[in-house]
């Protein structure tokens, strides 16, 4: 009966025995007894609320029979650690490896040993993410390489001029910027058509293959997949598969543009061309245009300049004979002219001496006066004029109606020249200065010839 009460009395409820539990492993592993383990994390749960939680398995034990420890980082631990992370490129992922530092915890209400997480070796990670990223690099382009794809982007003809291009980037980044800012400043007529990507992190991979197949399917002509620099671990994405084989398969040819610090990326060995940098694929754009611009456009503009001024060297040429020419001519002529005008000067001189010599004396001033050539000739004429005017005044028969002679007309208006031409009974019809007389013919007299 003794041994029954003593069991009884050392007999402890559930919680007793759970706080007991829980006071031997506080003074073991507990909070001020923290300790590091490794695991490979076989789930993760980056929760809503801020918390991470990790069941992490041992890397050394294969089989079922591999422990399990679940893990968890509270919100104030989990978002510093995460952002360190994601400032050196790194993020977990199931299949990762860790080193982390914590202690045991042990959650009562579901009977649950549990590890608290308050470090994480980032720099081990890095190490191992690296090696393992170098490992399945490596795998990817022999997988590639036996596909045929590391040529298939590389066969895509790219066009002589490409001023249509698509550009798979993340806006308002610097090697955005650098690329479109090459274009800009190159003087031609580029036109960008841009889809978005994120260049970084767990979603970029689906992010930038879905934007190769979207701009696949226009009319640009090249595709330019830019990112600015940045460490190995930033530039996973374009060493990952789906990236690589969106390349490769693209019916457009590929430019790579990507900001590297080390070896170049199985996007870069699969694309048509690759470039170091943001700047040195838009460079290159300019150049190929710039190139052609100058074989087709400037040159044939210089060509086309010096055979015009050729041209006009010889139609000045020509014009300037043909000027001389009409000079010549125009010089012959206009002393035919003058030839001529003085011979009919002299004629009408000849004729008329006094209204010629007066006519002349006065066209002798006006020619001192005036001078040309042209103006003598003109003087000239205008004193033959005059002169033809005073023969016509001094054979005007108004005149000499004037001075008392009359003018006698028959019936018909002919002048009646001749008594002997007259009859008895002829009506006859005679002027004089201030009028007319109309008579008839009773008798005619005609006179008889002198001896």
């Amino acid at each position: 009966m003794d041994e029954q009460a003593t069991d009884v009395e050392q007999t402890r409820s559930i919680g007793q025995l759970y706080a007991e539990l829980i006071g031997y492993l506080d003074e073991a592993w507990g909070r001020t007894h923290q300790t590091w383990v490794f695991g490979e994390i076989q789930k993760l749960s980056d929760h809503r609320s801020g918390h991470c939680y990790l069941d992490l398995v041992d890397p050394t034990v294969t089989g079922r029979d591999s422990p399990t420890l679940k893990a968890k980082c509270w919100r104030s631990t989990w978002g510093p650690l995460k952002a360190r992370l994601a400032d050196s490129g790194l993020s977990l992922a199931e299949g990762s490896v860790i080193r982390i530092r914590g202690y045991v915890d042990v959650y009562a209400p579901r009977g649950e040993l549990g590890f608290i997480i308050t470090a994480l070796d980032i720099e081990s990670f890095r190490v191992a993410a690296l090696g393992e990223h170098a490992r399945r690099r490596e795998e990817l382009l022999r997988t590639l390489a036996a596909e045929g794809l590391l040529e298939t982007n590389k066969q895509r003809a790219v066009p002589v001029v490409p001023l249509n291009i698509g550009l798979v980037a993340s806006p308002g980044t610097e090697g955005y910027n650098d690329f479109l800012g090459m274009l800009d400043n190159s003087g031609f007529s580029f036109r960008v058509t841009l889809a978005r990507a994120a260049v970084q992190g767990g979603s970029s991979p689906m992010e930038i293959a879905g934007a190769l197949a979207a701009l696949g399917e226009t009319d640009v002509e090249v595709i330019c997949v830019v990112r600015g620099g940045g460490s190995q671990a930033d530039l996973a994405a374009f060493d990952d598969e789906v990236v690589a084989r969106a390349i490769a398969l693209c019916p457009i040819p590929v430019f790579t543009g990507i900001g590297h610090t080390g070896d170049v990326s199985v996007a870069d060995l699969v694309a048509a061309q690759m470039f170091r940098t943001p700047t040195a694929c838009g460079e290159a754009l300019a150049a190929i245009v710039r190139d052609w611009y100058g074989t087709h456009v400037a040159d044939a503009a210089r060509r086309a300049q010096a055979a015009a001024a050729g041209a006009m060297e010889e139609l000045a040429d020509e014009v300037d004979q043909s000027r001389r020419h009409l000079v010549t001519i125009g010089r012959h002529r206009l002393h035919r002219v003058s030839d001529r005008l003085v011979g009919t000067r002299t004629t009408i001189a000849r004729r008329a001496p006094q209204a010629v010599s007066a006519t002349a004396g006065s066209v002798a001033l006006r020619t001192r006066r005036i001078g040309p050539l042209a103006t003598l000739h003109l003087d000239a004429a205008t004193a033959e004029l005059a002169a033809r005017r005073q023969l016509l005044a001094a054979y005007d028969p108004g005149r000499l109606l004037e001075r008392g002679w009359s003018i006698t007309q028959d019936a018909d208006g002919s002048v009646v020249r001749s008594a002997g031409s007259l009859r008895a009974g002829d009506l006859l019809i005679t002027r004089f200065a201030d009028g007319v007389a109309r008579s008839t013919v009773t008798e005619t007299q005609v006179a008889e010839e002198a001896p």
